[in-house]
């Protein structure tokens, strides 16, 4: 399949991507082991040849396997090579029991966090209710992939928080190819905040950072690019003035998008406006307190020269 038409066809089966059904595991597992036919795998999964036909489709799709003639192999990409390194960590764990479901879902919430995320946390951002989180978490538990860490939930097994943190950055790459045009893009958990040059966008992506911004008083010279927020479940939904001035700070932390001398403007003009506890919070759920702490000092030392100035005092 062509890399166009594959990335075409993962959009619009996105909602298989947050779960796997246990027949798609047996068939990756098998596939970790070496190439197969689809005759084989039905024999191998004691499934009829049509079901099985329906599962790779599902798996192809997903660009975890490959089909070469009649033979099915797991495919080069990285998730799908993530996998492999997690089954045969654990050839004989039987992951299919702890994999399937929700279990996906929970552990991209999970993937990426060393200390860990809290239970509240993760119920927020999971597309699935809390009765199926809890169970979702109890199957890992049980499994030996997460353990709690303090009030935080945290994954334990290496190649598990590989595999998660590969196959979210394959959906987020995916639904970045709607937007035409130069992205550079910084992804948390689940949240992807991405600057962009392209003159069209996705309808699920939400507009944040400099540009929202800009809207509510950020003094700035308009450029060619703009600031986007989706996450991974494409939820389209309202950006505060708050979460809009984290983005933007999150966007920071990459090397080519030095703009806090203008974040720090802003928030000297309107910081008043701003609530300081949203603020913390967000700082922490995107992972830069220490980011939004300097951030804080440096307007704080702007405010005490204005402040001398103003009084004479300044040398």
């Amino acid at each position: 399949m062509e890399i166009d038409k594959f990335k075409y066809f993962i959009a619009l089966n996105y909602t298989m991507w947050f779960s796997f059904t246990k027949t798609e595991l047996f068939a990756l597992e098998a596939l970790c082991v070496g190439e197969q036919t689809p005759k084989g795998l039905a024999v191998a999964l004691r499934k009829n040849a049509s079901f099985v036909s329906r599962v790779l489709g599902k798996l192809e799709e997903k660009g975890l396997i490959l089909r070469n003639g009649r033979l099915v192999k797991l495919s080069p990409a990285g998730h799908a090579q993530a996998f492999k390194r997690l089954y045969d960590s654990r050839p004989n764990a039987k992951i299919e029991e702890a994999l399937w479901g929700s279990a996906m879902d929970v552990l991209l919430i999970l993937a990426g966090s060393e200390e860990g995320v809290g239970l509240d946390a993760i119920v927020e951002e999971a597309d699935c209710s809390r009765a199926t989180v809890f169970k979702a978490l109890k199957t890992l538990y049980s499994a030996g992939l997460v353990a709690k860490n303090g009030r935080n939930i945290t994954i334990t097994d290496q190649f598990a928080a590989f595999f998660a943190a590969a196959y979210a950055n394959s959906l987020a790459d995916v639904l970045l190819t709607g937007s035409k045009g130069y992205n550079v893009s910084i992804r948390v958990r689940k949240h992807v905040v991405v600057r962009t040059d392209a003159k069209a966008v996705p309808d699920f992506f939400n507009k944040t950072g400099i540009n929202k911004l800009m809207e509510k008083g950020l003094e700035a010279v308009k450029t060619s690019y703009d600031d986007y927020y989706f996450d991974l479940g494409r939820v389209k939904r309202d950006i505060s003035t708050e979460e809009a001035f984290i983005h933007a700070l999150l966007l920071t932390t990459l090397q080519q998008h030095q703009d806090r001398p203008v974040l720090t403007s802003f928030l000297i003009k309107n910081g008043q406006k701003l609530r300081s506890s949203m603020l913390r919070g967000l700082a922490k759920k995107y992972l830069v307190e220490g980011v939004a702490v300097d951030l804080e000092k440096e307007v704080e030392l702007m405010r005490n020269v204005a402040s001398y100035h103003q009084k004479g005092l300044a040398p």
